[in-house]
Parts: structure tokens; C-alpha cells; sequence
């Protein structure tokens, strides 16, 4: 696929044009998501998404230009991440995997998910019901053991109401789409203090990723403030990530982002070469063990 290929050649995606930058070498979408039909949904899914498959996601990834990436299972298969082992294994030592598990999970099957390149474990509380927040200090110790880490996405409500666990988390932690802090004044929300308390323990990363869950604008130029301050405050602790396939517009059946502006919109926010190393190559090389 050339770079002057169409929009339709690239699924779930409104890209133009491909993005005028230059990544830095090692680059990393830190969250995106595999759907693939020939591997059943939980029985409690609801939103029936279409395929997304491994084919497809290798197109987006050659049209932005990254080499790494990190699948994140997403709420439709609940607890069994079959469909993630599989795309581990077509995608090999570029892709990591963070699964879905319950507190019920044993050793040697956390060994197994390790073996395929899973380096960590997802919490949703914003969509799903296979995990709670009872699980997470018990599992949060056992990936800590492991050198793991534990993923949390919610809204930023439900952060600053789980934030007495997420303090007492041991080993890295990281959060989705940068706290899901709301506009227009995402830094007046209790949650921007959540995130800076958590940021200064030195063991939490923030996913800037799906800028669309919060912002008002198409081009996402409303979030600028708030995305530089993670930049410029914490670019030790920063990660991207498309969230390719855009599952919640696509259930919501609303219109595709254009990946490509919204990845050189963050790449120009990072401001200079050092921090765009860091938020898109060092730190998820760092945190998913590249």
C-alpha cells in the first residue's frame, strides 16, 4: 500500500492523508484492539461489534508509520483472551498483549499469557462486568511480583471514587485516556489531582489515547492544554495510543477520527525530539518490555 492509497484501504479510520511526520525510530501505539468473529463474544456483550481484524490493523499501522504496538483485549470477550493470544502470535515480537483476568486466575495460566506477550492486565469500569474493584489490590500483587502492570479505564468520577485503591497499587499502574478528564475544564475535576498524586509515586503512566472520549472539537485542538501539561510535567510517564478501532463510535455509530491529525496534532504538542522519544518510543519500550 503506497502512501497515496485511499481512505476506504484503511478500516475504522477517517485518515486523509498520512500524517507529515517523522516518528522516532521503535515507535508504539500503546492501546488498540483486535475484533475477530471467529472467536466468540462473552454471553453479557451487547454491542455485537464487527470484525477489526489483524490484516486490518496492519494496514492502519503501515499508514501512520509506527513499528510497535500493545493489544489491549477490549470488554467483548471478557475473561477469555484467545482472540489476543492469536493476534500475539500473527503480530509476533512487535505486539504485547495486557489480558483480562479474574483474581481467579491461576499461576500457570498467567505464566502461559507471558509466554505469549502479555506484560500486563486491564480493569474496565466503564464497560464490561468481568472484573471488579475487589480484584485489584490481589492481582495488582501479582503482577507486581511478575513485573506486570494493572490497567485501569474509567470515567473520571469512578478514578476519583476508586482512588484510596489506586494508591495503594504496588508496581506500575497505568490509566486510559489520560484520566478521562472532561472539558471544558478538565483540570478543575478531582480526578487532575488524582493524576498528578498517582504520577508522583513514580509508578504510573498515563495513556494519552482517543482523544475524542472528551473533546468538543474534530481536529481535538480544545485538549491541547491539557494533554501539554502531561507532556511537559510527566514525559517520563507518558505513552500514545490510537485505540484503533474506535470501538465506542463505532457502537455509537458515529463518525471515524482521522488518526493521522490526531497523531501529528500530539506529536507537534510534544514539542521537541527529546519528549517525542520518550512519550513514543523509551517509555513504552520501558513499560511493555520490548
Amino acid at each position: 500500500m503506497n502512501s497515496h492509497s485511499s481512505i476506504a484501504e484503511v478500516k475504522y479510520s477517517a485518515i486523509s492523508s498520512p500524517p507529515a511526520i517523522l516518528l522516532p525510530e521503535n515507535s508504539c501505539d500503546a492501546h488498540h484492539h483486535i475484533f475477530d468473529r471467529r472467536f466468540p463474544y462473552a454471553p453479557d456483550d451487547q454491542r455485537n461489534l464487527p470484525d477489526a481484524t489483524t490484516d486490518d490493523y496492519l494496514q492502519f499501522k503501515k499508514r501512520l508509520g509506527f513499528q510497535r504496538h500493545v493489544i489491549v483485549q477490549p470488554s467483548s470477550y471478557g475473561t477469555d483472551n484467545r482472540c489476543l493470544l492469536a493476534s500475539l502470535a500473527r503480530f509476533g515480537k512487535d505486539a504485547r498483549g495486557e489480558a483480562v483476568v479474574t483474581d481467579r486466575i491461576s499461576d500457570s495460566e498467567l505464566d502461559m499469557l507471558g509466554r505469549a506477550g502479555v506484560t500486563g492486565i486491564r480493569f474496565n469500569f466503564a464497560a464490561g462486568s468481568a472484573t471488579t474493584p475487589e480484584m485489584l489490590l490481589p492481582l495488582a500483587r501479582r503482577m507486581a511480583d511478575r513485573g506486570w502492570h494493572i490497567q485501569v479505564h474509567a470515567s473520571a468520577d469512578r478514578l476519583w471514587a476508586l482512588r484510596p485503591l489506586l494508591r495503594q497499587i504496588p508496581g506500575n499502574l497505568v490509566i486510559d485516556h489520560f484520566f478521562r478528564l472532561p472539558q471544558p475544564e478538565p483540570m478543575a475535576h478531582p480526578a487532575w489531582r488524582l493524576a498528578w498524586e498517582l504520577i508522583d509515586s513514580g509508578r504510573c503512566w498515563v495513556k494519552l489515547s482517543a482523544f475524542y472520549q472528551q473533546s468538543q472539537r474534530e481536529d481535538a485542538s480544545d485538549m491541547a492544554p491539557l494533554i501539554k501539561s502531561f507532556l511537559n510535567q510527566a514525559s517520563e510517564r507518558v505513552l500514545w495510543g490510537s485505540d484503533w478501532p474506535h470501538p465506542n463510535l463505532i457502537s455509537a455509530n458515529k463518525k471515524m477520527p482521522d488518526d493521522a491529525l490526531l497523531l501529528s496534532q500530539l506529536f507537534h504538542w510534544a514539542g521537541n525530539e527529546q519528549v517525542r522519544r520518550k512519550l513514543f518510543a523509551i517509555n513504552p519500550a520501558e513499560l511493555y518490555r520490548f
